[in-house]
């Protein structure tokens, strides 16, 4: 394995996770205040912009380092980012009623 890919595998991967938390509140803010439906469409509004600035950083990455790893680890990243928000919104759901 090339290690500038897997370097920036895990850079970008960082990265990734980290622009949600720009797109959208924090896990605790959403289990706080989710229990609507409004609010609950109003933070999903938040993944759009987060996946598309990922997969813009994703395949910057690919093309600097001719690697398709870093797209796997920007998607795994965004992927896992999602199942965190949707777990706080059912959280906020089970706590609201």
């Amino acid at each position: 394995m090339d290690t500038e890919a897997a370097a920036l595998t895990i850079l970008v991967g960082a990265e990734a996770a980290h622009a949600f938390s720009a797109f959208m509140p924090s896990y605790f803010t959403i289990q706080t205040f989710a229990g609507s439906p409004a609010s609950v469409e109003a933070l999903r509004s938040g993944y759009p912009p987060a996946l598309v600035f990922n997969g813009i950083l994703g395949l910057t990455a690919v093309w600097l380092t001719k690697s398709w790893l870093p797209l796997l680890g920007v998607a795994l990243a965004s992927a896992g980012m999602i199942y965190l928000y949707e777990r706080a919104i059912g959280k906020a759901r089970l706590a609201t009623g």
